[in-house]
This record gives structure tokens, sequence and C-alpha cells, in this order.
């Protein structure tokens, strides 16, 4: 049970860092919109970056208890989920970023 709970919270802190670091490299990417359109990107993002967050931590704890059932070691259960979940999760922040960064770039051409 240790482990699941270490692996949620270092999962989600990984990506919590990750979100906050593409949150500040779109403020900047953002920098000629305007502020109601730039607003809907962040808006996006922040509900993407979310679930992105609440999504990689739980598939890393239901891994973990995968890993542990089919007798692997604790902490080599950890470590397996905990980098493939934080891989994942960086890259599903960066699409997030995108997305975040097109819906502006839709909201401004209209």
């Amino acid at each position: 049970m240790a482990a699941k709970i270490a692996v949620f919270a270092i999962t989600m802190l990984v990506t919590i860092a990750v979100a906050i670091v593409i949150l500040f490299t779109m403020l900047i990417a953002m920098n000629g919109y305007s502020e109601s359109d730039a607003t809907w990107g962040l808006i996006v993002y922040g509900l993407f970056a979310l679930i992105v967050i609440v999504v990689m931590s739980l598939g890393a704890l239901f891994v973990v208890g995968f890993l542990t059932k089919k007798r692997y070691g604790s902490l080599v259960s950890s470590l397996i989920a905990i980098s493939a979940f934080s891989i994942l999760g960086i890259v599903a922040e960066i699409v997030c970023g995108l997305l975040g960064v097109g819906v502006a770039e839709f909201v401004r051409s209209f």
C-alpha cells in the first residue's frame, strides 16, 4: 500500500512540475496574443493538463498494483510505473500545450 501511495504522489509531482514549465513556456509563446484570445488557450490547457495529471497518476497506481500482484518487488514495480507514466505524462502535457496554443490561434482568427 505504501508503494502505491508513493508512486501516485511522485508521478503527480513530476507531471505537475512539467505542467508548470509548459504553462510558462506557453505564456512566452503567446506573447503577441490579446488577453481575451490567450485566456481561452490557457483555460483549455489548464483543463487538459489537470486531466493528464490525474490520469497518469491513477495509471501509475494501477500499474504498480498489477506488477506487485505479478510477484515483482515493490521497488521494481514503482520504478517501472513512475518512469513509464512520467514519460507518457510529459508527452501528453506537451500535446496539451500545443492544443492550448492552437485554441488561442483559432479564437484569434475569428
